[in-house]
């Protein structure tokens, strides 16, 4: 059986619920998402009824030549290291609460 891929191409923000959901029952979460389907006439009506949404493309199929001949596949990215913040110096400027605390302190002499 052939296979259709479905990728979303909008949001589904101030969309009907009832397409809402009809995105959800194919899989897709989030704009540029893809899926895999079987080309049947179940999947066929519910992309077209959310067809402003989507776009619809065959699946490659596996095993096929690519078709650029001598196509090389990128190497998988490295994964980057969260920034770690660096520390606040001892002498530098004073965090928010311990410059506040005096300020405090200052205004309740003065009410008494």
């Amino acid at each position: 059986m052939s296979q259709i891929k479905i990728t979303q191409e909008r949001s589904k923000i101030r969309c009907l619920k009832k397409h809402k959901r009809t995105l959800e029952a194919l899989g897709l979460r989030r704009p540029h998402h893809s899926v895999i389907h079987n080309d049947t006439p179940q999947i066929r009506g519910m992309v077209a009824q959310v067809n402003y949404l989507v776009r619809v493309e065959a699946a490659p199929v596996e095993g096929a030549p690519d078709e650029a001949v001598g196509a090389q596949r990128r190497p998988a990215a490295k994964p980057r290291r969260k920034a770690v913040r660096p520390k606040r110096a001892a002498a530098g400027k004073p965090k928010r609460a311990a410059a506040r605390r005096p300020k405090r302190a200052a205004a309740g002499r003065a009410a008494e």
